[in-house]
């Protein structure tokens, strides 16, 4: 027997396929941010100057090496060293105010999604409990839950701050320089297609990570529950064994997902080096032309490390992207289970009586 007051049962839960588009659970999820768009504002206006102040530093570094040490004018490091730590002390004053905020963004939003869960347990027909796995049930408030808040606080944030930040990089590099810039972002389209061919098969490896950690927890806790009855009934071993067949199905399920986040970032740091040397080839052609400065060469290295970094960046994330849409779309599964047997308005239930 099967029904949507069933959702949480082993056999349902493992063979259930992800239907939900990202687009929609994301939409879905933006309504409980409402509540706290001025902080969200606040966030992203420092995001947005976070990148700035940070995108800064290569090109003073350039201004260094071609207005001041390559003329020798060395007094000019009067105004530029102050002017510098203004800038690095603005970046680290950013990035505070825009980790603060999400922070606080992620702990309320994940507050009124369990509080709306706690809500939809209180009217759910008893025969959903009694059918379900207690364990799996429980997972959904607490584990989920906690991978949303995670990606909340830390992983979103990266993911604002990163793009902005390689974004403004291209948008700098291609003022340098346009030519050096196109010789040396030719490589990425290769490298985009590669971490989308694995985020597409690692978003299916965290859904298996999250049900069978469920499956975990409903284990041990029906074990712990049932304990007395264990041991008056001398069923220990058979416990143990059930046990450790869950706990083994749950390390493989981390196990595949640690092959597949392990590729990730090698794959960037090679594209890195190929680029690097790219940079460096044409770069020391083109300052032997004369087609640019040694301070813009320098530039270009650091930039291309700017854009370099939130790219590993944002694949280390992916992961916690795709483990976060799956905690979603487990907690909305939860909130929209319908209730198998509806209860009577309160003044018929008087009524009644």
């Amino acid at each position: 027997m099967s029904g949507p007051w069933r959702t949480f049962s082993s056999t349902q839960e493992e063979e259930r396929k992800r239907t939900i588009p990202d687009r929609i659970l994301i939409r879905r999820l933006y309504k409980y941010v409402g509540p706290f768009r001025r902080n969200l504002a606040i966030a992203t206006l420092a995001i947005v100057l976070t990148s700035i102040t940070g995108l800064a530093s290569p090109y003073m570094h350039k201004v260094a090496i071609d207005q001041i040490i390559q003329t020798g004018n060395l007094s000019n490091f009067i105004w530029w060293i102050p002017l510098f730590i203004l800038v690095v002390l603005c970046n680290f004053f950013f990035q505070y105010v825009q980790i603060f905020q999400m922070r606080i963004i992620g702990e309320n939003v994940v507050s009124l999604i369990r509080d709306e869960i706690m809500e939809r347990l209180q009217i759910i027909s008893l025969r959903y409990f009694s059918e379900g796995e207690i364990g799996r049930i429980i997972s959904r408030p607490i584990n989920d839950a906690n991978n949303l808040r995670i990606f909340l606080r830390m992983g979103f944030t990266s993911i604002l701050l990163d793009t902005s930040s390689i974004l403004g990089t291209f948008i700098i590099m291609f003022i340098l320089d346009f030519e050096l810039s196109a010789i040396a972002l030719s490589f990425i389209p290769l490298a985009i297609v590669i971490i989308w061919l694995l985020g597409k098969y690692s978003r299916k490896v965290y859904r298996k990570t999250l049900s069978t950690l469920a499956g975990l927890t409903a284990r041990m806790q029906e074990d712990l529950s049932g304990i007395k009855i264990i041991q008056a009934f001398v069923q220990e071993d058979k416990a143990r064994r059930r046990f450790e067949e869950t706990q083994e199905e749950n390390l493989k399920a981390n196990k595949n997902a640690l092959k597949i986040s392990s590729v990730y970032q090698p794959v960037i740091i090679i594209t890195r080096i190929i680029g690097t040397l790219i940079i460096l080839w044409y770069g020391t052609i083109f300052v032997e032309s004369g087609a640019i400065t040694i301070g813009t060469l320098v530039a270009f290295i650091e930039y291309q490390f700017s854009y370099f970094m939130p790219l590993v960046d944002l694949v280390n994330i992916s992961d916690q992207y795709n483990s976060a849409m799956a905690a979603v779309e487990r907690l909305f599964d939860l909130i929209d289970t319908k209730v198998e047997v509806a209860e009577p308005p309160p003044e018929i239930a008087v009524e009644l009586k």
